[in-house]
């Protein structure tokens, strides 16, 4: 990256993203907004002035992001993995991540049925290994009921 002309974007997940345009996009900046993969699309579109499919799409335009810094387009980020009542669940908000029926792929830790529900602050543990879910019982809550929401959408 050192003497690239373009703009880094880590995009919040940890996945980062190199995006150049000279002359229009910064150079030698960094993102850390929230954003997904599939904000991609909307965002190339965006820079091309092209329009959007008619079919309603998860991902949003990170023009404002890459070229002023703006506050990330999402509030939150949902994604599922696998369907039924024990599909694995995310919701993102800010540095709060509620993850529903984890599941530890990585055995670095146990995940116990106390865990159905599992809070990390990912700016105070960027592992993600303790689950902070009963001391923080409001967040549990209303990252919850984003979820819900996330879940009857889909399914409709």
């Amino acid at each position: 990256y050192r003497g690239a002309k373009a703009c880094l974007f880590e995009g919040g997940l940890r996945i980062p993203s190199i995006v150049s345009m000279p002359g229009t996009i910064p150079e030698g900046e960094t993102r850390d907004q929230m954003a997904v993969g599939c904000d991609w699309l909307p965002t190339i579109a965006d820079f091309c002035g092209a329009p959007l499919p008619s079919a309603k799409l998860d991902g949003k335009s990170l023009k404002d992001v890459i070229l002023k810094n703006a506050p990330s387009p999402h509030e939150s980020l949902y994604w599922q993995l696998g369907t039924g009542k024990n599909a694995q669940w995310v919701v993102r908000q800010g540095d709060w991540k509620l993850l529903g029926n984890p599941k530890d792929t990585s055995h670095k830790g146990e995940i116990t049925k106390d865990d159905k529900r599992f809070l990390v602050n990912l700016g105070d543990d960027i592992t993600e290994m303790t689950n902070v879910a009963k001391d923080n019982p409001e967040v549990v809550e209303r990252l919850s009921a984003v979820h819900d929401a996330y879940e009857a959408e889909l399914g409709e």
